[in-house]
């Protein structure tokens, strides 16, 4: 069994392959798969940790009392 592989852009529902001239007249299985342009493999990421460049050891321990700390200054002790 020959194997041969073409990677095209698709562009039309008809394609005209040059490569498979010798397969004329053969029975041949054509396999079509999808590959992702490495361009956008690079921007698919994940959420998590995206902000990690801006994170400041020193206030963690303030983000524990944050929340309370904000609602009493905008509305006060009531």
């Amino acid at each position: 069994m020959q194997t041969i592989k073409i990677k095209r852009k698709i562009n039309s529902p008809n394609l005209r392959i040059s490569e498979l001239k010798e397969f004329i007249g053969k029975t041949v299985e054509i396999t079509v798969s999808v590959s992702l342009p490495v361009e956008n493999a690079e921007q698919i990421k994940s959420a998590s940790g995206i902000l990690s460049a801006y994170k400041n050891p020193k206030k963690i321990k303030l983000e524990k009392n944050a929340w309370k700390k904000s609602v009493i200054e905008k509305h006060g002790n009531s």
